[in-house]
């Protein structure tokens, strides 16, 4: 009976965690998506991008983004990947960009004002928990 009680406690504290977990991984998804967003809506912005280049840009930090989604919540160990791959996702996005744009994207992206685009204080979205990465970092 002993044996049971404790495995019935067990069970319950797994599913508790499980629906935790789902929890913050919608959580997640939706800080990303809408720091993605915030980004495609700033560089449309400064960068005068036209219709088929906002689209584009849209679809490369979105399969960005999505790419990093299972590394949420180690945010420590994720930001030097994270930054490998966001300057591999700003390369590709300069290849639509015209020589005036591609400037502006590089200022942008020396300036910092690229990566804190979407925080909140500058703070990430991992584990969709704002205020759990360290400022300025993703």
């Amino acid at each position: 009976m002993r044996t049971f009680k404790l495995f019935a406690a067990a069970l319950l504290i797994g599913v508790a965690s499980m629906a935790n977990a789902q929890s913050t991984d919608k959580e997640s998804a939706k800080a990303c998506a809408d720091m993605t967003k915030a980004k495609v809506e700033m560089l449309t912005k400064e960068l005068n991008l036209d219709k088929d280049q906002t689209v584009k840009v849209n679809e490369l930090l979105t399969k960005n983004e999505e790419s990093l989604m299972g590394m949420r919540g180690h945010c420590e160990t994720m930001d030097a990947k994270a930054k490998k791959q966001d300057d591999a996702t700003y390369a590709s996005i300069a290849e639509v960009l015209n020589p005036d744009q591609q400037k502006k994207m590089k200022d942008l992206q020396s300036s910092g004002k690229l990566d804190s685009c979407g925080k909140d204080g500058g703070k990430g979205c991992c584990a969709g928990k704002k205020g759990s990465a360290k400022a300025g970092t993703k």
